[in-house]
């Protein structure tokens, strides 16, 4: 506890409110996935929300950060959760990102499904491999 503590206060400002702001979005998106339909949610990431200055000036690989950082400590925060998270924080950054669905079938785990989030030909929350292993079946873009 001690650890993580100083961890948090060797950060930043910006960077302490952001993983603040992170750990809100990847709470509401937890909830929101286990109250409400996902094609609400859908709709939602259609329509951005207003752009945050303090957002934009932060690097996509940042926000990714947070969110991940902030997943660890919210109970059931999956894949998906992180993606929409992500997702909704670039939205309102004003950049636009593509949240992909896909599935696998593998011999020894069965059928699988992941989502992870793709920025400027690079993916967040993933490295590169995700593409290769699992085939995308659902992309949403917000704009």
């Amino acid at each position: 506890m001690l650890r993580q503590f100083r961890r948090l206060a060797a950060l930043s400002a910006d960077e302490r409110w952001l993983l603040a702001h992170a750990a809100a979005m990847v709470a509401l998106v937890r909830i929101a996935l286990w109250l409400l339909p996902f094609r609400w949610l859908c709709v939602r990431l259609r329509r951005a929300s207003t752009v945050s200055g303090r957002l934009g000036a932060m690097p996509a690989g940042r926000l990714a950060w947070a969110v991940q950082a902030a997943a660890r400590r919210v109970p059931g925060a999956n894949c998906l959760t992180q993606a929409v998270a992500v997702q909704w924080l670039l939205a309102r950054a004003g950049r636009a990102a593509l949240l992909q669905i896909g599935v696998a079938k593998d011999a020894a785990q069965g059928f699988e499904s992941h989502a992870w989030v793709e920025f400027e030909g690079q993916f967040l929350l993933e490295d590169g491999e995700v593409a290769d292993r699992f085939a995308p079946i659902l992309a949403l873009r917000a704009e």
